[in-house]
């Protein structure tokens, strides 16, 4: 659990900035007093965050575009808090002293069902990714304290010792690697910052475990959602749950997906990281040396409160362009764009984000493509398993395989 101490210590800095005034140019709903930190709005308005002035987003007006679409993050989460508090007022102590009661609360109760939860977790995590015990190991469990032994992030960029570049461009093209890592790094969180709710989809089999579950975990993730508006990038912070991936090292290994976590919802917050991590590592450069170049520059731990920030805002700007029939397929239409290359990369994201009708076009383009692939290899699969059951089959004759329907694949 986290000390008492730095528990104590992030309560004091983030209500020290709460009442700060500044003029503000975020487009809050007017039936709300309620505001994110000026510190954030300010860091909103300079670029100063994680992404900095991405190339992969669209232009602004009078806001820029990390205003506008926290804004509206902010609205969404304000509006979630005050329905799971039953409260017309947020009042931020309020929050913060609930916050690690509410914590505890559920661990407790998740003490006498670690085993079901952790293997629920894992189950709606394969079925959200579509990933199968051939594809990847997961394991997930629900512990007293995070080990973050392993995990092998730095604080801030660090670059590679030895590094030595063959001219500038190499350099610029390393360099713009970097943003498109940082980007991918921000949708990893936000897509995982979305998925810590999938546990609404699992209310029955929570309620039979014990009916308070699901009703802690609604308030305790709510608050947490709203407190991340609060707080400042140098603010102390406590692990909740850490994640860590082991790529294949040869041919015939899987990759492996370890999370820890202290809460049920914390533990899918982090699996779905680790799932989204492997979709995104379509997107790093191919030789090696540009690699460990551009993890050391864009994976640090002092980012990842911004990219939480950011990234469920950019995931959502992301989704909504999705037709809600091909919703399902959004894990694999990220992956085809995280392989994009580079400067390709940008364009598209540019226009994704910005709404326009080329990027519904891309997104479309992408779903008929992966559409496609899904057909042809359900189609190979189908067939190989008529061959297979055609070669066992002594009696079967070679004539019956002209009676082969291809409409059960769909063709």
């Amino acid at each position: 659990m986290p000390e008492k101490s730095k528990y104590s210590k992030l309560i004091e800095n983030i209500l020290s900035g709460v009442n700060k005034i500044n003029e503000s140019r975020i487009q809050y709903d007017d039936k709300h007093s309620e505001r994110m930190s000026p510190e954030l709005e300010m860091a909103l308005r300079h670029h100063k965050h994680s992404l900095g002035d991405h190339p992969a987003f669209p232009e602004g007006d009078e806001q820029n575009f990390e205003e506008k679409i926290m804004g509206e993050r902010f609205k969404d989460v304000l509006k979630n808090a005050k329905k799971h508090f039953n409260t017309d007022q947020i009042d931020p102590q309020t929050i913060l002293m609930a916050q690690l009661p509410l914590v505890q609360d559920c661990m407790k109760i998740e003490k006498k069902h670690t085993k079901e939860l952790e293997e629920l977790a894992i189950k709606m995590i394969r079925e959200e990714f579509d990933m199968t015990e051939d594809d990847v190991e997961i394991t997930a469990e629900l512990v007293d304290d995070i080990s973050l032994e392993g995990t092998k992030k730095n604080p801030k960029p660090v670059s590679v010792d030895g590094m030595e570049f063959e001219n500038h461009q190499q350099l610029a093209d390393a360099n713009a690697e970097v943003y498109k890592r940082r980007l991918l790094n921000a949708m990893i969180q936000g897509a995982a910052k979305k998925n810590h709710h999938i546990y609404h989809m699992v209310e029955e089999e929570l309620s039979e475990l014990d009916p308070r579950l699901p009703n802690l975990y609604s308030k305790t993730m709510a608050a947490a959602d709203y407190l991340y508006f609060l707080v400042n990038n140098d603010t102390p912070k406590a692990a909740g749950g850490v994640v860590k991936i082991e790529f294949p090292k040869k041919d015939g290994e899987k990759p492996i997906i370890r999370a820890q976590a202290l809460v049920f919802p914390v533990l899918i917050h982090e699996l779905a990281k680790g799932a989204m991590e492997l979709l995104s590592s379509h997107g790093l450069p191919q030789d090696e040396q540009t690699q460990k170049y551009v993890l050391g520059k864009a994976d640090f731990l002092n980012a990842e409160v911004d990219d939480m920030r950011l990234g469920s805002a950019l995931w959502g700007q992301f989704t909504k362009m999705i037709d809600p029939e091909d919703f399902s397929l959004k894990h694999h239409i990220y992956m085809e764009l995280a392989s994009l290359p580079v400067e390709q990369f940008n364009e598209t994201m540019k226009e994704i984000f910005a709404g326009t009708k080329r990027g519904k076009e891309i997104i479309q383009e992408i779903v008929d493509g992966v559409k496609k692939g899904m057909k042809e290899d359900d189609f190979n699969e189908a067939m190989n398993t008529k061959r297979t059951s055609f070669e066992e089959n002594k009696y079967l004759k070679s004539d019956d395989l002209d009676r082969i329907d291809l409409s059960d694949f769909g063709l």
